[in-house]
């Protein structure tokens, strides 16, 4: 820790004499110095875990963007960037290559746009990109931050090249998908949300997907315009088996079944199973929404589906909640009980857990 202390202090008397040289700018001085006394301070206090902290803080703001952005629509807001192009210990400074090559560009875009000046962190991803034309972060965050100004056309054209750079940056696929929803393009925006999914994005970029509804969004979009079609495959439909499940369960909700579009939904569910006959999201939805018809040949398909559902997905907490609430309708008391039992030890959620109880009463 001690070496590590020493050469950011080292680094921090070469700036000094790069700038008393004149091969340093001010402002790059002032930047940097900021950087690397930070990382002097953690390494005197055996901080390790700058980086991860770094990129916690960076996407934790992403997310109150974006959702300024998805949800409000106002084109606004600071954006800290992750860290990227940090220094480590063993590089050196040469001339002034610390501050213009890519890393020192990248580090300086991020600290324009903490400050606010999103057209500053452009013009240095302009720089970046003069030196490295397919540098993906450059292109993913330039694009992502002429969204925010509302230059879409431009930021469109930059993301587009963002994700063939770079296929799996998941940062690229979030903000294409993310601007591709709001220009009306939701056939482009759900592929691109299949193409994140398949990133393994990180858990902040999921969180961001998940919490501003834009899955959701997505795919009642893509079924509203499939609507008038007659679509039979997800092919057809244009979305995956969980986001076509998730567009469905939108449309109609088993809790309230006298509201929402339960034809539509039912459309959805029966694509999905074409294409994926153990889906057990589809499976019991489309059970629930079948015994609640009240018709005796349904009723025992919609029975089928739960238990196709469970027997596919044994952990699967909503398979188990609503083949338990199918049992305590048909009288059947013990497997009611063995399902809401098993569902205990699933850790449901908090929503799955209030139905369970609700069932228990009724038991």
């Amino acid at each position: 820790m001690d070496e590590e202390r020493e050469f950011w202090l080292e680094s921090l008397d070469d700036l000094d004499q790069e700038l008393e040289a004149g091969d340093l700018e001010p402002e790059d001085h002032q930047v940097l110095s900021r950087s690397y006394t930070r990382k002097a301070a953690e390494a005197l206090r055996g901080d390790q875990g700058y980086s991860d902290a770094s990129e916690s803080r960076g996407r934790g703001k992403l997310i109150a963007v974006v959702a300024g952005l998805v949800v409000v629509g106002v084109v606004a807001g600071v954006f800290l960037a992750r860290a990227v192009g940090s220094r480590h210990s063993g590089d050196t400074i040469t001339g002034n290559d610390a501050v213009t090559s890519v890393p020192g560009l990248l580090r300086n875009a991020e600290e324009s746009a903490a400050a606010g000046d999103l057209a500053e962190a452009i013009a240095i991803y302009d720089r970046v990109l003069e030196r490295s034309p397919s540098n993906p972060t450059a292109l993913a965050y330039k694009g992502w931050f002429l969204a925010l100004q509302g230059r879409e056309a431009e930021a469109a054209d930059v993301l587009a090249d963002a994700v063939v750079a770079a296929p799996e940056y998941a940062d690229a696929r979030a903000f294409r998908s993310i601007l591709l929803y709001r220009t009306g393009d939701c056939s482009g925006a759900a592929g691109e949300l299949a193409a994140l999914d398949a990133t393994n994005p990180p858990e902040l970029i999921a969180q961001l997907v998940e919490t501003q509804g834009l899955r959701t969004n997505i795919a009642l979009c893509q079924i509203a315009l499939q609507a008038q079609e007659q679509f039979r495959t997800l092919d057809q439909l244009g979305l995956t088996a969980d986001d076509a499940v998730v567009g469905a369960r939108a449309l109609w909700d088993p809790t309230t079944p006298g509201q929402g579009d339960p034809a539509l939904a039912l459309r959805v569910y029966e694509a999905v199973l074409a294409d994926n006959p153990d889906h057990p999201g589809a499976l019991t939805y489309s059970g629930v929404m079948l015994t609640q018809t009240g018709l005796d040949d349904q009723i025992a398909e919609g029975a089928f589906r739960l238990n196709q559902a469970v027997a596919a997905a044994p952990n699967n907490p909503e398979a188990r909640l609503w083949r338990a609430w199918l049992a305590i309708g048909l009288g059947q008391t013990d497997q009611a009980i063995a399902d809401l039992d098993y569902l205990e030890t699933l850790n449901p959620t908090p929503e799955i857990a209030r139905l369970s109880a609700d069932l228990r009463r009724r038991l």
